[in-house]
């Protein structure tokens, strides 16, 4: 093996996220072919905390107070810096890539990468700590060796907002595709859990309970199926952080639609719920490489998704692509799923096999952090 990688991750935390779950199939990935990895986070407690634990990723967390945590949060993280001494310091997040840059300047220590995960997200969505961060990624951007974005759409937007074109590159998501597999004995149990049968077609829109994910529409768009399509099911399965399900539980009463959800908790067993269903669905605003189709589609489960990222590319013919915020386009897609069952649709596992492997996530990334990792490192 050539010579280690020496790399510490930055990110807030490790709750379940997309960018989370790459960072941590990423981390445990260097690991064990070798390379030396440190992840450290924000806050404690996340998810995936455990699963870097098992696979022996020390995980280092600076305990921020909350939001007004500035300079003693600050000064934990020169702390660690000065510690660890990474050859590279990785962070993922806006707010991370800010800390990092000012960090790395302040020490000098650590070849500054940076990781940028979503595509055409709209930073006023989050107020004004939202625009803060926009802003300062981009007065920032300079000062990173190398930009990773998980999309071409995401890395052409990120040019665009100023960041510098010979630093962005794109490395795509990758799944683990023996956790993710096809699995009839869990399609059945799953089934079986939410009281559907191999008559009912379920659709499933997985993820945090988030304004940018679009429940609201996938439930405008699943009430316009009701009359036309009385086997279809549909599954809602995700964390709820801020406490907004009660609201889509309403919302789905209102549509007339209640009996036919299915609500289910953030797990961690992931791998039973794509498997329980027909089709997943991606409603989203904004994403750069939705995980989750990556996920269903490894496990042979074929897609619906807004052309948000680079969702279309890697569905490519395993499903259908509607317009961004389309709830008719997104309706008529569920109905022509409903009413062909997917035939004569590509093999979504074998395009995830493809593009979106987890050895193709590592090897790509090796190789970058290379090129950027200082000599004697």
């Amino acid at each position: 093996m050539a010579q280690p990688l020496d790399v510490l991750f930055l990110v807030r935390s490790l709750h379940v996220g997309g960018a989370e779950r790459q960072l941590s199939l990423l981390a445990m990935q260097m690991h064990a072919v070798g390379h030396r990895v440190r992840v450290v986070v924000f806050y404690a407690g996340g998810d995936f905390e455990a699963d870097l634990a098992a696979a022996g990723v020390p995980v280092i967390s600076l305990n921020k107070g909350g939001r007004w945590d500035v300079l003693p949060f600050f000064r934990r993280l020169l702390a660690v810096l000065r510690q660890t001494r990474p050859a590279i310091v990785h962070a993922y997040l806006p707010m991370a890539n800010v800390v990092a840059t000012f960090a790395t300047r302040w020490t000098g220590i650590g070849t500054l990468v940076w990781g940028v995960r979503a595509s055409d997200f709209n930073p006023a969505a989050l107020g004004w700590m939202g625009r803060l961060e926009y802003a300062l990624e981009t007065a920032l951007s300079r000062y990173a060796a190398l930009i990773v974005c998980n999309s071409q759409r995401g890395l052409a937007i990120a040019a665009k907002k100023g960041f510098p074109p010979a630093k962005l590159l794109c490395i795509p998501n990758g799944v683990d595709t023996q956790r993710f597999r096809p699995d009839a004995a869990a399609r059945r149990q799953q089934r079986a859990a939410w009281g559907v049968d191999e008559c009912h077609v379920v659709f499933g829109l997985v993820g945090r309970i988030d304004p940018v994910k679009n429940h609201a529409g996938f439930l405008v768009a699943a009430a316009q199926l009701v009359e036309s399509c009385p086997a279809a099911r549909f599954v809602v399965a995700g964390y709820d952080p801020a406490g907004r399900r009660p609201a889509l539980q309403q919302q789905a009463v209102t549509l007339g639609i209640a009996d036919r959800m299915i609500w289910q908790d953030g797990t961690q067993a992931m791998p039973a719920v794509y498997n329980g269903l027909d089709w997943l669905v991606s409603a989203s605003h904004s994403e750069g490489s939705p995980n989750v189709l990556g996920e269903a589609m490894a496990c042979g489960v074929p897609g619906i998704t807004t052309d948000t990222g680079d969702a279309a590319w890697l569905l490519a013919e395993g499903g259908y692509v509607v317009p961004v915020g389309d709830t008719a386009a997104l309706a008529a897609a569920l109905r022509q799923a409903y009413a062909t069952g997917g035939a004569a649709l590509a093999s979504p596992r074998a395009r995830v096999e493809q593009v979106f492997s987890a050895g193709n996530l590592l090897t790509n990334t090796e190789s970058a952090l290379r090129a950027v990792q200082p000599k004697g490192n």
